[in-house]
Formats: structure tokens, sequence, C-alpha cells
């Protein structure tokens, strides 16, 4: 009788965490957005103020969340890696903070979308 019991409460375990994993929503496999910049490390508490805008403006746009940064030893360039459910809309969002930032320098953005990846320049000149 205790092994019936044990295992119907397994089973029912089971079923609940499998029941409560397909409800849940799927984080992206990987960022939707990805920024690569050129730095000085004298701007590192710059970049730092640029990341919690950059997350408190995703997050609050439901548009999605900064991840990591990603800096190079060699201290002169790095990533940002934003997750959200739509490049498109992550990068509209997140867009005119970017180009307000002049001292972030050779600034290349990649958009990975289910049709595929572009990835292009963005300049203060008006380039995307």
């Amino acid at each position: 009788m205790n092994k019936r019991i044990g295992f119907a409460a397994l089973l029912g375990s089971t079923l609940f965490a499998g029941h409560v994993a397909a409800e849940l929503p799927t984080k992206p496999p990987g960022p939707v957005v990805m920024v690569h910049f050129d730095y000085d490390e004298k701007d590192l508490p710059r970049l730092h103020a640029l990341e919690r805008r950059l997350d408190r403006v995703a997050r609050q746009a439901g548009a999605g969340e900064l991840g990591e940064t990603e800096l190079h030893r060699d201290g002169n360039d790095g990533y940002l890696y934003l997750y959200g459910p739509s490049a498109d809309r992550l990068y509209a969002v997140a867009r005119p903070i970017l180009k307000s930032s002049g001292w972030l320098t050779g600034t290349e953005v990649t958009l990975h979308r289910a049709s595929g990846t572009e990835t292009f320049l963005m300049g203060r000149d008006g380039v995307r």
C-alpha cells in the first residue's frame, strides 16, 4: 500500500512539474540584439550607467532585458547582449539610448530574427 501511495505521489508531482514547465514562457536561446562597441577603460562608469538605463527602459517597455556585458581583456571593445521576444521591438527601444551615448564608437548592431540575422553599423550621422 505504501509503495502505491509513494508511486502515485511521484507520478503526480512529475505530471504537475511537466504541466508547469509547459506553461512557463521560454527564454530565447541567445540574445536577439547584440551590440559590439569600442570603448576606453576610463568610460567604465558611463558603460555601467548605460547598462542600467538600457535594462530599465527595455523592461519598462516590456520589450526584454539586458543580459550580460562582455568586455575584452585588452580593454578596448565589448558586447552588450539584449534578450526579448522581438529583435526589432527591443532595438527600437534601445536605439535612442545607444545613439545618445556619443562616447561609444565603432558600434555594430546584430539583430537575430527567426528569418535570419542582420548586422549593420550604427552611427550618429543617422545611419540605422
